[in-house]
């Protein structure tokens, strides 16, 4: 048999020893003070400095997706916080709590990678692919993820992020075909159905060369900035559990809110 090297964590993103610290080949003193963590965030997800164009739309991302005042996450981080949970756990369950439908910038970015794929399979272009894709969903009843906003119809962050990004010569493939998507919308739906905010960070976020999980990654990194500023304003500011009869507001968990009112199960009954 063979005899095996001693283990080690093998890995291409960073080293170690008890003078220096090597992140993708830089010193991270030398990184330090001269990019920005946008461009850091490239350097360790994807193994080399961004361009210039790609680094500044990365920062506007984070910036724009940071926070989005009450949402599941935040909900969430906020009733771990009211049952004594320190920050770190409680910003993993506001972590936790982003899923399929909310914080899901590597759906939209599957979408439309697969819109493209198959406009090559089926030799379409990109607009009739789209639209074929946005006819099969709506015939399906499917959600089409990185389309519309349940709190804000026509996502405010949206326009900003494309416009920044054609303004940067970073739109591409992917945002044309977000277009076309959402152009089809008109004549499938009768109406138009706007692209989000995830689904404008997952269409620039293709063009700029990230890869879907590497999306999500991106929105858990900037979005964890606002699951710690509401964990600590609940820990300062609100007291534990959520339940207090003395608030100035009804609560969450007031006794008030769990009565028999609001009760729509079987009727009181006995084992005997």
């Amino acid at each position: 048999m063979t005899e095996k090297k001693p283990f080690a964590w093998e890995t291409a993103i960073a080293w170690k020893n008890k003078d220096r610290i090597v992140v993708r080949g830089y010193d991270v003193n030398e990184l330090t003070g001269n990019i920005t963590f946008g461009e850091h965030f490239h350097l360790v997800l994807r193994g080399e400095l961004p361009t210039p164009e790609v680094g500044r739309m990365t920062e506007a991302i984070m910036v724009n997706m940071a926070e989005h005042a009450m949402s599941p996450s935040s909900a969430t981080v906020r009733f771990a916080t009211s049952g004594g949970a320190e920050l770190n756990s409680a910003v993993a369950a506001g972590v936790a709590g982003i899923g399929r439908l909310h914080g899901t910038a590597d759906r939209p970015a599957e979408l439309f990678l697969a819109v493209a794929e198959r406009a090559v399979r089926e030799g379409l272009s990109d607009a009739d692919a789209a639209a074929k894709v946005v006819a099969e969903m709506r015939e399906r009843r499917e959600r089409m993820p990185g389309f519309h906003h349940a709190q804000h119809i026509r996502d405010p962050r949206t326009v900003r992020l494309l416009g920044l990004a054609d303004e940067l010569g970073v739109s591409g493939r992917y945002v044309a075909v977000a277009r076309a998507m959402e152009e089809a919308t008109e004549e499938v739906f009768g109406r138009r159905i706007w692209i989000n905010g995830p689904g404008a960070m997952g269409c620039i976020g293709l063009d700029m060369g990230y890869e879907p999980l590497q999306l999500k990654a991106l929105f858990i990194v900037c979005r964890s900035l606002s699951l710690c500023a509401h964990s600590i304003e609940e820990a300062t500011r609100e007291k534990g559990w959520r339940a207090s009869s003395n608030s100035h507001m009804v609560q969450p968990l007031d006794l008030s809110m769990q009565g028999p009112d609001h009760y729509d199960g079987p009727a009181d009954r006995s084992l005997g």
